[in-house]
């Protein structure tokens, strides 16, 4: 019988040696794929605890989970009587089940496509690391730890790397189009501590049921407009530029953002209007639906009639510039007013016109068949909770959102009294947010603060207070705060 110390650094070594070789080669990382796994099979109370508790750090967590299970696995293989058969037929079973979610999730890499051989390849060659180092003598664990360990850092490094020089290569340039806007301006860019007008697209927030945003490379994406249509069409990245790009401005919101998150952003875009690319294509008469599809093959379904009563688009770029990896370059589809959740692909790849609606991501996990409507809300971005002087007036300040239709009122109240109205930064558009502030001068003591948001066509903030599952969050965002004399 060996160690279990033994039996973990073996497969440790043989994480690190398939992680490393996948960075090299590019391709799927099967610590990634088995993530992967987890996000897709995991129970939704599970995942949603996840993102509430962990929030931009549940990706990290659960590659870590992934490699200490990994870990695990091999300290009580290591500790079981062993024999040659035996240990091939662990390793392999290890490394098929790798090639399996590495097949199961696509396996794409930057030139667009799965590549299978490559996927097993590394698999296997995880396997045999971990194989060859159970063969060795256990006082070499220690040595095989840190060779594995550092693979794996060096792999990690690799993709970070990876990502960063593609975006730097695709973000040089500032797209052109035909009628830019004017430069994004409220008359609030003197209000201290509120957010900024436009979000900076590195503060911009991210989220998607990708562990890692694939690379996809110019020359070789296509955007696909198929299905229940009389013209199909296929663009190349250089042909959807060369077309008559539009800027537009507005907040995307995600459905897990609470009250008082930033889990949204507002932001000038540059992209195409959905409806212009549909009605080239001629749908057919009895064609209800569009459904968008990713390069990784996650699908989201639109009702056609939505694209076409509200601003949607193919979006290309933010802040003037082509979209990061994370953002989802080359391509994604926005419909403002609707959760990101349910607005359309990341990293497009096809629009597919159909007869009936298509059996997305979310329904298995009990989210709403139709797209859920972001909710009108405000946010108090400053002052934060605390202690704060009575003895001048206080300004209150933060951001309101009622998107697509545009934000009316923001009322503020202390400890539930009558609501006073707020002064508005001007509009920059109906889709965007809008920056408030009000003066107060309460007493002494201690106090709560809460604001709401009105929006256009008599459309209140909802008062009770909810989950963001299914339909996203609601109440009133508050602040409790102490005033001294």
């Amino acid at each position: 019988m060996g160690t279990w110390q033994h039996g973990a650094a073996a497969a440790l070594f043989g994480v690190g040696t398939a992680e490393i070789l996948a960075a090299l080669w590019q391709t799927g990382s099967p610590v990634d794929a088995a993530g992967k796994l987890v996000v897709d099979s995991g129970p939704r109370p599970v995942v949603e605890r996840t993102v509430k508790y962990l929030r931009a750090a549940d990706k990290p967590a659960i590659r870590a989970l992934v490699a200490g299970t990994a870990v695990g696995a091999g300290a009580v293989l290591g500790r079981a009587d062993r024999s040659l058969p035996r240990d091939l037929a662990v390793t392999a079973a290890g490394a098929a089940g790798s090639a399996l979610a590495l097949r199961r999730r696509g396996a794409s890499d930057a030139a667009g496509g799965p590549q299978p051989a490559r996927a097993l390849g590394t698999a296997a060659a995880g396997g045999l690391a971990m194989l060859l180092a159970l063969s060795m003598p256990p006082r070499g664990a220690p040595a095989l730890a840190l060779v594995g360990g550092g693979a794996l850092t060096a792999a990690f490094r690799a993709r970070k790397r990876q990502l960063s020089r593609h975006d730097t290569a695709r973000g040089a340039g500032e797209l052109k189009v035909v009628r830019p806007l004017p430069p994004a301006r409220d008359g609030a860019e003197s209000w201290p501590g509120v957010s900024p007008l436009m979000t900076p697209p590195h503060d911009f927030y991210v989220t998607d049921v990708a562990m890692r945003p694939p690379l996809v490379h110019p020359d070789t994406w296509r955007l696909d407009i198929t299905g229940a249509c009389a013209s199909p069409l296929r663009l190349s990245y250089a042909q959807v530029l060369a077309r008559d790009l539009v800027e537009f401005d507005a907040v995307l919101s995600c459905v897990h953002n609470r009250l008082g998150w930033g889990r949204l952003g507002n932001q000038r875009w540059t992209g195409l209007p959905l409806r212009d690319l549909i009605d080239e294509v001629v749908p057919h008469a009895a064609a209800g639906f569009l459904v968008t599809r990713a390069t990784d093959g996650w699908e989201c379904t639109l009702p056609l009639d939505l694209v076409r009563t509200l601003d949607a688009y193919v979006v290309v770029g933010m802040a003037g510039h082509p979209l990061s990896a994370a953002h989802g370059f080359p391509a994604r589809v926005f419909v403002p007013g609707i959760y990101g959740q349910f607005t359309g692909a990341k990293w497009l790849t096809e629009l597919r016109l159909t007869e009936h609606p298509n059996q997305d991501y979310w329904l298995p996990r009990g989210w709403p068949r139709e797209p859920v409507p972001v909710r009108p809300t405000a946010r108090i971005d400053t002052p934060a909770a605390g202690r704060l002087p009575s003895s001048t007036p206080v300004v209150w300040a933060g951001v309101a959102w009622a998107p697509p239709y545009g934000v009316e009122a923001v009322e503020v109240r202390v400890d539930g009294g009558p609501w006073q109205t707020a002064e508005l930064a001007a509009e920059l558009a109906p889709a965007a947010w809008r920056r408030w502030r009000l003066p107060l001068f309460p007493p002494p003591g201690p106090h709560t603060i809460q604001a709401r948001c009105a929006g256009r066509g008599g459309v209140l903030q909802s008062a009770v207070p909810r989950e963001p599952f299914p339909t996203g969050a609601s109440g009133y965002h508050t602040v409790a705060v102490t005033t001294t004399a």
